[in-house]
């Protein structure tokens, strides 16, 4: 379903309100960590050769939303504040755009800024909450997580090319939650809090091809995914890098940062047990970029290959009230 921007509103009431829903594979089943052959070459196929691939800018590799403003820089050591404030930040592939939501003016809008030419543009998507959303790696969409009231969220993939958007809904239910793009951009993650979604992406076109319990990602009593929390797929996508919530222990905001092995429902953990991770990105060489809490009011900037997962301090920087860490493809 697309639809040009000034009629986003009628499209997005119609889907919170039961519209048409995504196509489903009836014959896989949920939550399993079985999957047909044919699902599985969804997950194993490699990123076509010939795709292209931003070159990074090594000034503009990382975002980091702390202090209240955003900082940009290619390290921890190096990063320079922006002329934004805002939440919610993401990274373009090429790392020369961020978006983030602007609520300075009591609206709550999504906002394009070009670190290069400075330009900010609005995208005017109504007057509701938006929060998490993702790049894809080829630059050209922006899913982008809409809530409409308590119980109704969905994910909006904007256009870059021509402002046309399409919506993606829950099969399920109302609610759909973090999107995110997988490294090679075959696939887009979501969940309801209950499951993780796993989308098949081609062109602007989602189809939903698996789903994937909760209950598989936090197996100890006490955890759980809440909207705070982030699923992203590794490269590969054989793997799944997330955060959930530790409602056993006495803080309301600690999150673990793990990893799940979707062939043998593996998990391992990423940070110490009492250490929370305030944010995370996933990129294509292969590290898990993440804030990880130096104290109880400051996070500091690491990084962990997915080769030996031994988090590594990229600055001896600490941020207060760091909120998102984002790096670009």
């Amino acid at each position: 379903m697309r639809t040009n921007l000034h009629i986003l509103l009628s499209t997005l009431l119609i889907a919170s309100c039961g519209g048409q829903k995504q196509e489903v594979d009836a014959t896989q089943p949920s939550d399993t960590l079985e999957m047909p052959e044919e699902t599985l070459s969804v997950f194993r196929a490699p990123q076509s050769k010939n795709a292209p691939k931003p070159a990074h800018n090594a000034d503009n590799f990382f975002a980091i939303e702390a202090d209240g403003k955003i900082m940009v820089g290619n390290s921890a050591d190096m990063l320079k504040d922006t002329e934004i404030k805002g939440t919610d930040i993401t990274l373009s592939p090429s790392g020369d755009i961020i978006a983030y939501t602007d609520t300075t003016d009591g609206r709550c809008s999504v906002h394009l800024y070009n670190i290069n030419t400075k330009n900010d543009t609005s995208l005017e998507l109504g007057r509701y909450n938006y929060h998490s959303r993702s790049f894809s790696p080829d630059g050209n969409y922006l899913a982008v997580s809409c809530q409409f009231d308590e119980y109704s969220c969905m994910v909006i993939l904007y256009d870059m090319r021509d402002s046309t958007l399409t919506s993606i809904v829950n099969p399920d239910t109302k609610a759909l939650y973090n999107p995110t793009f997988s490294p090679d951009g075959r696939l887009l993650s979501c969940h309801d809090m209950q499951k993780v979604l796993v989308y098949k992406f081609d062109n602007g076109t989602a189809k939903h091809i698996k789903t994937i319990s909760c209950d598989h990602l936090c197996v100890d009593n006490g955890l759980s995914i809440n909207t705070a929390c982030k699923i992203q797929f590794t490269p590969g996508n054989d793997r799944i890098v997330y955060t959930c919530a530790d409602y056993d222990s006495e803080r309301d905001d600690l999150r673990h940062l793990n990893i799940y092995n979707i062939t043998n429902g593996d998990i391992l953990k990423i940070l110490p047990s009492d250490k929370s991770c305030k944010d995370f990105a996933v990129s294509d060489d292969g590290n898990i970029y993440f804030l990880m809490e130096a104290d109880s009011s400051h996070a500091v900037a690491y990084f962990a290959s997915l080769s030996d997962l031994s988090p590594v301090a990229i600055s001896k920087d600490k941020f207060n009230n760091a909120t998102a860490l984002r790096v670009a493809y």
